[in-house]
């Protein structure tokens, strides 16, 4: 009986552990939308050193506007004298962001934004902005940009833009021929994007709960926003197990389209 006991414990760990493994196998992953405007006002990706995640501008909208901080005299107090050196304009956003728990389809979104106080009428770039290791053998099947609520572009296969350190579905980059320019419709509420994912394994084709970065108006409340943070250095079991499930496996480098 005593060994009956046993190997049922021992049979018992095995099924929880087989559990673990496969719950933890599609390690969550975070996805951002990041752009740049023809004139150079921005949201950088997630892991940019001046700008991005750890930083107090991520959930802002970062605008230049030479040195005088009353060339846009309404946002006068939202002028940064630091930024960039020379100084420029931290101005309210809202992001919604998302968490990418598996396969399936999810969606970004800015709005809320001051898009024309530049004078901007188009992108240098429009991209998702991931966590995801460029070298994980995650695909993008799709991916469709919206301009105020109306689907205006849908590439199929994007690249990801291997300029970038994770893997980013780039939809537009004025300075790679392979992707090319944007020249459609310029936002004036929103601007999202809707993409596809293969590869990671362990999700429904639904989209995930998004995460909504708050609307931010200066410097101070945009660090306020840390929900979803990977670099928190908040890690269990499940997430630890599926790193190491990730680190064993066979990756693809899906860099580009053919």
């Amino acid at each position: 009986m005593k060994l009956r006991k046993v190997l049922s414990a021992v049979a018992a760990a095995a099924v929880a552990t087989s559990a673990l493994a496969v719950a933890a196998s599609a390690a969550d992953y975070n996805g951002y939308i990041s752009f740049q405007t023809s004139q150079y006002s921005f949201r950088n990706s997630w892991d940019d050193g001046s700008y991005g995640k750890a930083t107090p501008y991520f959930n802002s909208y970062i605008a230049w506007g030479g040195n005088d901080p009353e060339t846009w005299p309404q946002y006068e107090d939202n002028f940064d004298y630091e930024l960039g050196g020379s100084g420029g304009y931290v101005l309210p956003a809202t992001y919604t962001d998302v968490a990418i728990t598996g396969d399936g389809t999810y969606t970004v979104e800015a709005k809320d934004l001051d898009w024309a106080i530049t004078g901007d009428k188009d992108f240098n770039l429009i991209y998702v902005s991931t966590d995801i290791a460029k070298d994980a053998g995650v695909t993008c099947t799709s991916a469709t940009i919206y301009v105020d609520g109306t689907a205006v572009k849908t590439v199929e296969n994007p690249i990801c833009d291997d300029q970038q350190a994770y893997f980013n579905i780039a939809l537009a980059n004025i300075w790679n021929p392979e992707i090319g320019g944007y020249g459609l419709a310029f936002p004036t509420e929103s601007l999202k994007i809707e993409f596809t994912l293969s590869g990671l394994g362990g999700g429904a084709a639904t989209e995930a709960p998004a995460e909504e970065a708050p609307a931010t108006g200066d410097v101070d409340a945009a660090t306020d926003s840390t929900k979803g943070s990977p670099d928190t250095g908040v890690a269990d079991v499940a997430a630890v197990a599926g790193l190491a499930v990730l680190a064993g496996g066979a990756f693809i480098v899906a860099k580009k389209r053919k």
